[in-house]
């Protein structure tokens, strides 16, 4: 008897794979419009103390509920850099120089 698995892809990976293809919008108080295989759905992260709710008709949670909480993390982290006024990592990098060694003779070398 040949029997095969099928592997069903989880809720988060299916969230990260769709993600730069599917429109999500803030719809303020913890609400996102989220697109669907059957339309946009209102997902409600429950921010304010309440449960995580989308009104598809999948098993929850869902990847819709996924792709909300997706987006709010990113949209945070892009506020905080703002805040901190950094946009990447590089952007706060210094130059090399050993430790111990005189600020004035690394910007010597660096003019030489």
């Amino acid at each position: 008897m040949n029997t095969t698995s099928v592997q069903r892809e989880t809720t988060t990976k299916k969230a990260l794979r769709l993600y730069p293809t599917r429109p999500i919008e803030p719809l303020g108080h913890g609400r996102y419009s989220v697109e669907g295989s059957d339309g946009f759905y209102e997902v409600d992260l429950g921010i304010d103390g309440g449960d995580e709710t989308c009104p598809c008709p999948a098993t929850k949670p869902c990847y819709h509920i996924a792709l909300a909480t997706i987006y709010r993390a990113k949209a945070r982290i892009a506020a905080r850099r703002v805040q901190a006024g950094t946009r990447t990592r590089r952007t706060t990098r210094r130059p090399f120089t050993r430790p111990g060694a005189s600020p004035r003779r690394a910007a010597r070398r660096a003019h030489s």
